[in-house]
């Protein structure tokens, strides 16, 4: 398409035959593409009405309430699983980078990604919610609206400007996009599906099937037709479960007479079930996603791998990658079934906001295996340089993709935007190989800090300063000011090589020569995260007792002193810790996983005094037959501590963790197969405690 236009400047009726000639051209060419229509509120609205009578169908994405149907931006997964030829994206409250990802899934071929906007030359006026920062806010530039728009008008052919005042494009012909072939209701790639499980059934030592796709590749489609075969042709029960109802809503509608059960209530009363599927896997945290694979002997789950998502490449990073090569059968879907094949609007989307990034691999691997640092080059990013180099941010955002579970779009906005980020960055030969991401928080006065102590304020962005005055109740610790590691993201090729640790340390000077308090993290804590911050001598001061939606782990928050107040008050919650840990593991955390309780055990370096009453008590339970009950809070300490002097490499069994240490019921203890039933289990951990008493003495 061109820009030649007609001589005059169009009225409603011209528009409406304009969109009626483009729909029909999509609807020739198999094609998706976006149009923006930017001009005043009034004018936008005129533009909806002028495209309405020409839609199939249609879905609309709008924070000011554009019509009955609107969905608000908050809400938007509500409609993940639905389709429109004609979605629109109302952006006159704001551009959230994460909403237009899920609206461009939602278009169907042939169709429209329709946005409404004020120009970007007058975006300085638009309510934009979601350029405020911490502290209320908001960024000289907005940096990443113009790179945003900027894209649009680069790609004129399949991303087409309607401006207020201005001429109509001239339609020219689109591509053809080629369909894929669907016979009797499946794709080719649906069809090898289930042949594939029908061979995976056949092998005992394969219990999970992965089916990884891009959106709209039919993947939902897919489960359905294998849980009709499982069902139908192959007589077994079948479970299906995810993130919500509404995300397994396709593979639902495709095979009815599945069962749904979600996810927390399979873990909590467990079904018997043959085969149980998992949609949209990469948005279950990687603990309930470990223990339903334990749970069930056959596991079909299935994931979208880029998208607005964030999940799928880290779920291949935390979950899969830990799974033995002969457990797992991997399965792909390419062909799109939504559009066609090279759809215009898919590209346009993944090249804009990076849904597909990717990244090249260094040219210096392997040349040592621990650089010199002399070789290194680290450098505080200065807001006057990030705002003049835009694709040096775009580097930055790939990296992260690469290296972090959930980064969305959104991540992007806020790395352009956000003045309050502090970027550090590892260099080699002109390379990025790594970044760390630092927030500036805190600084508070005695009235907002009494404030957000009894729960009455929560400031943006101050995510440190919150937590521990808040949570850990240290009641004014949020008037000392920090940075807070946000993220640090290193190519895969010289991960473990210490440039994660060096980026802290240029962090720390920076901090010091700035005056600041102290260094800190909050991160969803798991075995293999901790590690690292335990190894960079970062306090664990504080455990959240609730479970983060998106990883399903408990967050946790560390911290390093720079300012003697700041040391005081870490040796107070850590001995907080100390006295509250106990209860806690048997109580709110309870449900977290054998490995990261003994990450957590070891990371607090936990210790305590006996008594010479509660030491033969632990000798009645282990030589005698004292009942595990009467012996439970002597036990559970005295194993608490035992783990915490052991090797991090000494093996602990995992009913030394569920029962003695959190308490878990005896039905609900990892299967054994050779042990059943609570005497048994009762005397092998009469035999557990007595070889830590051996190994301690």
């Amino acid at each position: 398409m061109s820009n030649l236009a007609t001589p005059y400047a169009p009225c409603v009726d011209n528009i409406t035959a304009w969109f009626e000639t483009l729909l029909q051209q999509l609807d020739n060419a198999h094609q998706r593409v976006l149009v923006s229509c930017q001009g005043t509120e009034d004018w936008c609205d005129t533009m909806v009405d002028a495209v309405i009578p020409q839609c199939r169908s249609r879905l609309v994405l709008s924070n000011r309430n554009l019509s009955a149907e609107s969905v608000p931006f908050g809400k938007s997964e509500v409609l993940l699983g639905q389709e429109a030829h004609v979605v629109i994206v109302d952006l006159f409250r704001g551009l959230n980078p994460d909403v237009l990802c899920i609206a461009g899934g939602l278009v169907k071929s042939p169709g429209i990604l329709l946005l409404l906007s004020d120009k970007p030359t007058a975006w300085t006026q638009v309510d934009d919610q979601y350029a405020i920062w911490q502290n209320q806010s908001r960024p000289d530039k907005a940096l990443f609206v113009d790179f945003f728009f900027d894209q649009i008008s680069k790609k004129p052919d399949v991303a087409m400007r309607l401006c207020e005042g201005d001429i109509l494009p001239t339609l020219t012909p689109l591509p053809v996009g080629k369909e894929t072939a669907i016979t009797k209701g499946k794709t080719a790639e649906q069809v090898n599906l289930l042949q594939e499980v029908a061979g995976w059934l056949q092998r005992p030592k394969q219990r999970i099937a992965l089916i990884t796709a891009n959106r709209g590749r039919g993947k939902s489609t897919g489960l359905g037709i294998i849980a009709d075969e499982l069902v139908n042709r192959q007589k077994l029960s079948v479970c299906v479960t995810a993130y919500s109802r509404q995300s397994a809503a396709m593979l639902l509608e495709q095979f009815d007479a599945a069962s749904f059960v979600s996810p927390d209530q399979l873990i909590e009363s467990p079904v018997d079930a043959d085969v149980l599927i998992i949609d949209e896997a990469a948005m279950l945290p990687y603990p309930m996603l470990a223990k339903l694979t334990r749970q069930f002997k056959r596991v079909i789950m299935a994931t979208t791998t880029g998208g607005y998502e964030g999940t799928g490449g880290g779920f291949m990073l935390r979950f899969v990658a830990r799974l033995a090569s002969e457990q797992i059968l991997r399965l792909e879907l390419t062909d799109p079934v939504r559009w066609s094949v090279n759809d215009c609007l898919e590209n346009w989307l993944d090249e804009t906001l990076l849904l597909c990034p990717g990244l090249p691999e260094p040219k210096n691997v392997g040349a040592t295996l621990l650089p010199d640092s002399s070789r290194f080059r680290y450098r505080i990013l200065e807001r006057e340089e990030s705002q003049q180099n835009t694709s040096l941010l775009l580097r930055i955002y790939r990296l992260m993709v690469s290296a972090h579970y959930r980064t969305r779009p959104s991540d992007l906005r806020a790395l352009m935007e956000n003045p309050d980020l502090l970027l550090v960055l590892a260099e080699l030969d002109g390379e990025l190989l790594g970044v760390a991401l630092l927030n500036r928080e805190g600084g508070f006065d005695t009235g907002l800090c009494r404030q957000v102590f009894l729960g009455q304020r929560r400031p943006k962005g101050h995510l440190l300063a919150q937590i521990l005055t808040a949570q850990a109740g240290a009641k004014n610790f949020a008037k000392f000011s920090g940075l807070r590691i946000q993220r640090i993201a290193v190519h895969e090729a010289w991960r473990r090589q210490g440039v994660g640790r060096q980026l802290i340390s240029i962090a720390d000077d920076y901090a010091r020569e700035h005056s600041y308090d102290y260094v800190g993290a909050s991160f969803a804590f798991d075995g293999q995260s901790s590690e690292f911050w335990r190894n960079t001598e970062f306090n664990l001061v504080h455990i959240g007792f609730g479970q983060g939606k998106s990883t399903g782990s408990h967050s946790v928050a560390v911290l390093r002193a720079l300012n003697p107040a700041v040391d005081e008050l870490i040796r107070s919650l850590m001995n907080r810790i100390h006295i509250g840990l106990p209860l806690w593991l048997c109580q709110y955390l309870r449900a977290m996983d054998v490995e990261s309780v003994v990450a957590l055990i070891r990371y607090c370096q936990y210790s305590t005094q006996f008594s010479d009453i509660e030491l033969d008590e632990i000798e009645a339970f282990t030589e005698g037959h004292k009942g595990f009950e009467l012996s439970f809070v002597s036990l559970q300490r005295f194993v608490m501590q035992s783990i915490a002097g052991l090797p991090d490499n000494y093996p602990v069994h995992p009913w030394l963790i569920e029962k003695v240490v959190q308490n878990c019921d005896w039905k609900m203890l990892s299967l054994d197969s050779e042990i059943d039933g609570r005497k048994s289990i009762q005397n092998k951990l009469r035999e557990l405690v007595k070889h830590l008493q051996l190994t301690k003495g």
